[in-house]
């Protein structure tokens, strides 16, 4: 039996921030960090790097660095023995907040429990999870995670809400097949997002024709790649996408299909895709980089299974990244440059090139312009104004002053790039480096401010 005041958190290693941002890929979860962040910290299982290891606590047994070893090891004892624990299992009772633009609040709970194999490593991590969001009602959620290896991962997520809203979940991904030379994955989803929404084709699209609608969509990916060298993978994908155009559920806008009936895809599509990606990643870290590049390509060719005419279009896309440390370290420049392209037949148009929302243009809410090109320049400068030692972790505050700066359109000729959108703003990040990053940015686009909060960089 594993007793609470010796279960190794360590074991969590990079497991439990896998599973955290895993976890907020639908829903930013920002409790997990801000409203009761938890950090537990004990010695290292055997084999195991400290640095590694995002550890959890809670708030109110944070001790500064000045404290003596006994008073944090006394504290840190507390901190475990007042975390349920039986048999090799932890639970973690966890608030959650979550807000964006288009779909207004959501606030609940999670309880990630936590299963420890007999050499006390975490393998698999049960999170069953409850969000309220005045649009969509009550959502239950129950999230499994497992981990037989270090390059092994599994994933299985089911989530009903009262209201429209579902999500499933399959997914295996092993990135050391053959000793490290070979990448193998595959996913299966089924989802209904009632929140989506579509202004219509092109960069001049008025806020006024913002409409609602639910996509509704049946997704199977199977990847294998191979390890070029340390920096450099090759990737190739296959994936099925069955698209279906319901009835949203924000009562206050008209329904797509009251504005857009004749728009390409709003009957369906049944999509085959066929993607090829070459990648090239020197960053120091993948979750909080800062210095290196990052440069990914990928060309796809895609078709619509459900007609018989030639709707057949292409895929291209370059996402390149540059992190620039300077100031003594206490400030890190990142540029990004993006340019994403379709071309052919028939492109329903959620399959088309898409700016707005965290990660691209922050002034507008997501997927605010569509077209057949999206071209794409964030500059962001980052900059430590607080830095503090909390138990054996280094928790930083930054500020990012940044300028988003991108359009859509359908071709590059004549004056296609005039009326370019520049969105200034402000970000506040919460750093626990080398494995957390939670945020709030703040924008101003031509709609209006724009907040966003969630984890990990935008980019």
């Amino acid at each position: 039996m594993t007793h609470p005041e010796t279960f190794p958190i360590t074991c969590f290693r990079h497991e439990l921030l896998v599973f955290v941002r895993m976890l907020t890929r639908g829903r930013w979860l920002i409790g997990i960090l801000i409203a009761l962040p938890i950090q537990i910290s004990s010695a290292p299982a055997v084999g195991e790097s400290r640095d590694r290891l995002p550890e959890l606590r809670t708030e109110e047994r944070f001790l500064a660095s000045s404290e003596s070893p006994d008073e944090a090891d006394a504290a840190r004892g507390e901190v475990l023995k007042s975390l349920p624990a039986q048999g090799g299992y932890t639970v973690i009772p966890l608030p959650a907040f979550s807000y964006a633009r288009n779909e207004s609040y959501w606030i609940g709970g999670l309880v990630p429990i936590l299963r420890s194999s007999s050499k006390e490593e975490v393998e698999d991590i049960f999170a069953p999870q409850y969000l309220h969001n005045r649009f969509v009602g009550e959502t239950f959620t129950l999230n499994y995670y497992g981990y037989r290896s270090e390059t092994i991962q599994y994933r299985a997520i089911a989530s009903y809400s009262t209201i429209v809203e579902r999500n499933f979940e399959l997914a295996y991904k092993d990135t050391g097949v053959g000793g490290g030379r070979y990448i193998l994955a595959g996913e299966g989803t089924w989802f209904k997002n009632g929140f989506a929404r579509f202004f219509g084709i092109g960069n001049q699209t008025p806020e006024q024709n913002e409409t609602n609608y639910t996509l509704r969509s049946t997704r199977v990916k199977v990847s294998g790649g191979i390890n070029l060298g340390e920096s450099t993978s090759v990737l190739f994908t296959e994936r099925y996408t069955d698209v279906r155009v319901d009835r949203g559920v924000i009562p206050t806008l008209p329904q797509i299909r009251s504005l857009f009936p004749s728009i390409l895809g709003i009957e369906g599509a049944q999509i085959l895709g066929h993607r090829l990606t070459l990648s090239y990643d020197t960053r120091d870290n993948v979750m909080t980089p800062s210095k290196g590049r990052y440069v990914a390509v990928y060309t796809e060719l895609n078709q619509n299974l459900v007609h018989h005419a030639p709707d057949r279009w292409g895929h291209y896309s370059l996402d390149a990244r540059q992190f620039i440390a300077h100031g003594s370290d206490r400030m890190v420049f990142v540029a990004r440059f993006l340019i994403d392209a379709v071309s052919g037949q028939g492109i329903p148009f959620y399959e088309r090139p898409m700016l707005g929302g965290e990660n691209t243009l922050r002034g507008f809410g997501t997927n605010r312009f569509i077209d057949d090109i999206a071209v794409l320049v964030n500059f962001e400068e980052r900059i430590r104004v607080m830095r503090k030692r909390i138990f054996d972790n280094t928790i930083e505050l930054e500020i990012a002053p940044f300028l988003d700066i991108g359009r859509v359109t359908d071709n590059f000729a004549g004056d296609r790039l005039r009326h370019i959108e520049y969105n200034p703003g402000m970000g506040f990040r919460f750093l626990a480096r080398p494995n957390v990053a939670a945020r709030v940015d703040a924008a101003h686009g031509r709609d209006g401010m724009n907040v966003f909060v969630g984890l990990d960089y935008p980019f």
